[in-house]
C-alpha cells in the first residue's frame, strides 16, 4: 500500500526503495496494543487482494471525506490510520538499511523542530 501512495517519481524514492518499513515497530510503540492488534487484522486481510482492488481501495479510502454516512465514518478512520502510517514513516527522516539516496524531507527542506524537556 506504501508504493501505491508514494510510488516514487522524479529523485523522490519509492516507499518500498526507501525501505523505512523497517521503523513501522517505532512508530506503532505509541499506539495502543488493541489498535495495533485490529490494525494487523485489516492488513493482514489486505494482503490478499489484488494490486488493482488496493489501488480502487486507496481511491475510495481517499474520497471518504466529502461523503457522509456510517460506512464513510469508518473509511474515513481507515483511511488516516493507513496514510498517517505511510507518510510518518517516509518523511520520519529514517531511511530503511540499503538506503543510499537523499532522504525525501530533505529534497523538499523540511526540518523537523524538536522540543526537549
Amino acid at each position: 500500500m506504501g508504493d501505491i501512495l508514494i510510488p516514487g517519481a522524479g529523485n523522490f524514492p519509492s516507499f518500498s526503495e526507501y525501505n523505512c518499513i523497517e521503523h513501522v515497530d517505532d512508530l506503532l510503540s505509541y499506539a495502543p496494543a488493541e489498535d495495533v492488534k485490529d490494525l494487523g487484522m485489516v492488513l493482514m486481510l489486505l494482503s490478499f487482494l489484488p494490486k488493482a482492488l488496493l489501488v480502487k481501495l486507496i481511491k475510495i479510502l481517499g474520497g471518504s471525506p466529502k461523503k457522509k454516512g456510517g460506512i464513510s465514518t469508518l473509511l474515513r478512520q481507515l483511511n488516516m490510520g493507513i496514510r498517517g502510517i505511510v507518510f510518518s514513516l517516509y518523511y520520519s527522516e529514517k531511511p530503511g538499511t540499503g538506503y543510499s539516496g537523499t532522504d525525501p524531507e530533505k529534497m523538499i527542506g523540511f526540518t523537523l523542530n524538536r522540543v526537549r524537556d
